[in-house]
């Protein structure tokens, strides 16, 4: 028996076929890999690169701004907008959710959902297998640690880290320092 596909049972098809897609280029082909990223995301900057195996719900929520660098394994759950500001720099295995859902199971088994856009605004640096939940701003210049968890927003030119992340480190003086 055929199920009739609902509206985002074809988005996630959609991009299902998009990743497995970009997932099989050749790494050397950048130029292809760029046309297809340029072709399925909201947008994408010029100099910016997303390296396989890359994930995503939709794509088109997905928004990368100019030299921009995202690691192998990125997975984007990305129901709304996901914004990555320039020069940001994602590590390996780094996963980004836009959509939760209720703790209570009548709820969950009602197929509520909640979503709420994350935003990295510029010159990040999201470090390998950091999670970032839902309605999360990570302030411009911000640095978030390894094996992180980042449950609310973190203030731009901080060292954030840990599960959940907290706030370790004012980075103003450090950012302040490396422009003279």
């Amino acid at each position: 028996m055929c199920k009739k596909l609902n509206l985002s049972d074809k988005i996630l098809f959609k991009a299902r076929k998009f990743t497995l897609k970009y997932n099989k280029i050749n790494p050397y082909k950048t130029q292809k890999q760029y046309k297809l990223l340029k072709k399925n995301l909201g947008s994408i900057g010029d100099n910016s690169r997303i390296i396989a195996p890359f994930y995503c719900d939709d794509g088109k929520n997905i928004h990368i701004g100019n030299n921009s660098y995202i690691n192998y394994n990125a997975t984007f759950l990305d129901t709304v907008k996901i914004n990555i500001g320039n020069n940001v720099f994602i590590a390996p295995n780094v996963s980004i959710y836009t959509i939760y859902h209720p703790l209570g199971y009548k709820l969950r088994n009602q197929k509520i959902d909640y979503t709420k856009e994350v935003n990295i605004k510029d010159n990040c640096w999201i470090c390998g297998n950091v999670t970032i939940l839902p309605g999360v701003t990570i302030g411009s210049g911000s640095v978030i640690g390894a094996n992180s968890l980042v449950t609310h927003d973190i203030p731009d030119n901080s060292l954030a880290y840990g599960n959940p992340a907290k706030v370790v480190k004012d980075l103003t003086k450090e950012n302040s320092e490396e422009q003279q």
